[in-house]
């Protein structure tokens, strides 16, 4: 178990340091980024909100020849958000007259990332508060969003364009933007590096169990007890070190395991699906990649103002909200999608809601991430709650604290488990020259002659 602990961990261990640092900051992304922007806040009034449609109007005249995919309201004192997104054009397609800013849009996802089951998706959830409504899309190779997301904050009371902030993986993309790409990545092309990180954490979990096993003190007595559960500050840097890869490595391995375990879902599908079926007690996960539909039989051009009574059907039914995301249908046959968020910054026990674009009826799919998560089974509010115990919001500020100090002692192991490694052995040191032995030389005993000469010397 020893051998395997430590070559496992001399293989993972760069990687495990890269995705454990970058975990650690994207863990308060949202925190930092309400901290700094400011154009994310208004100052709460009495007045009611404006209504979808009132928002796109004049976000559209801002954005010229664009048309919004979504639009997103949090609490009294947040900006809201207009989303759009610019499709990226396939390599020969060219724009007609008035398909300038409108390109040709794909098949619109509106499952959010914690979501995808087969984890294709951003391992962010999109329209949520704070960085809300960037709209549907089409994917291009693994899965990913292919073109430009556009967020239009503004003012809900009355419509003052606030900031508009332009995100493309393609160029430059923002600090948190690039933490994820590292995390999920390293930073390398996600078909080449998400297997790569994926395969580590992978080794990480064997890492955890064996770690446990060579933890686990040989005797319950004080002194071994001791060793196993403090550490000697005032002892040399090598026991100091290897108590803090033994002690820190037991404390924080339970946390470690929930983050590795839920990280996988967005590594490996056959990971993902196996969860699924432990944590349901041998039932496959549902796999409905359709999204919903709407009736195409009585097609009429849509009416935005249709979003406003989904909006305000959902705010009377649930009033104490933290956001609502509205998507825009593009297509006759896209629903609207409809996202009601329980908890600022928390996703798992949202609403999930698609209706029928002209009749307004809603429309059914199963997943195990669609409808009311109230109503959910067991399984399928385990599945949603990956995500959240993945950052550790599914206990709110505390949780994210735990999962910022497990990640930052994970950080540490591979490099405390590496100087304990390290300082056993012996480089360029020669051994000492053995001694040459030098045999004894045997006293002969003298030779007796007759039993009488026996006699006298007796």
């Amino acid at each position: 178990m020893a051998w395997l602990h430590l070559w496992l961990g001399l293989a993972s261990g760069i990687i495990v340091v890269i995705v454990s640092l970058t975990g650690c900051i994207y863990v308060f992304e949202n925190e930092i980024k309400d901290f700094i922007e400011d154009w994310r806040f208004v100052k709460p009034q009495k007045e009611a909100f404006l209504l979808p449609s009132q928002l796109v109007s004049i976000a559209d005249k801002k954005m010229k020849d664009k048309k919004a995919t979504s639009v997103t309201f949090g609490t009294k004192d947040e900006a809201a958000i207009v989303g759009y997104f610019v499709e990226k054009k396939e390599e020969g397609e060219r724009g007609g007259p008035g398909e300038k800013g409108e390109q040709k849009r794909g098949e619109r996802k509106k499952d959010l990332a914690q979501n995808n089951e087969k984890a294709k998706s951003e391992l962010k959830p999109q329209g949520k508060p704070g960085e809300k409504g960037k709209g549907k899309e089409k994917k291009g190779k693994g899965g990913r969003r292919q073109g430009t997301f556009i967020s239009v904050y503004m003012n809900p009371y009355t419509g003052e364009v606030l900031n508009v902030k332009t995100f493309s993986r393609g160029d430059s993309p923002d600090f948190f933007r690039w933490i994820l790409n590292g995390h999920r990545a390293l930073w390398l092309p996600y078909d080449i590096g998400r297997p790569i990180v994926g395969v580590a954490v992978l080794i990480f979990v064997v890492l955890l169990i064996s770690g446990i096993v060579l933890w686990w003190p040989t005797k319950w007595i004080k002194s071994i007890i001791d060793k196993s559960f403090k550490i000697k500050w005032d002892a040399s840097f090598k026991r100091v070190n290897y108590d803090m890869h033994n002690v820190f490595g037991f404390y924080s391995c339970i946390f470690l395991f929930f983050i590795a375990v839920t990280g996988l879902v967005w590594s490996f599908g056959w990971w993902s699906k196996s969860l699924y079926w432990v944590t349901s007690g041998g039932k496959p996960l549902t796999e409905n990649r359709e999204s919903p539909k709407s009736d195409t039989t009585n097609v009429k051009e849509f009416n935005i103002t249709t979003a406003d009574k989904v909006l305000l059907n959902l705010r009377k039914e649930n009033p104490q909200a933290a956001g609502i995301m509205i998507s825009i249908p593009g297509k006759p046959a896209d629903p609207i999608g409809a996202f009601v968020y329980k908890q600022k910054h928390t996703f798992y026990n949202m609403d999930r809601y698609s209706f029928d674009q002209q009749s307004l009826k809603e429309i059914s799919i199963k997943t195990p991430f669609s409808g009311k998560y109230i109503e959910a089974n067991i399984p399928d509010k385990i599945r949603r709650m990956n995500y959240d115990i993945h950052v550790g919001s599914v206990l709110g500020l505390t949780g994210k604290i735990i999962a910022f100090l497990a990640s930052l002692i994970s950080a540490s192991l591979p490099i405390t488990g590496f100087i304990i490694w390290w300082g056993k052995q012996k480089f360029g040191k020669k051994k000492p020259a053995a001694k040459p032995k030098v045999a004894s030389k045997a006293i002969p005993a003298p030779k007796l002659k007759n039993p009488a000469e026996q006699e006298i010397t007796a």
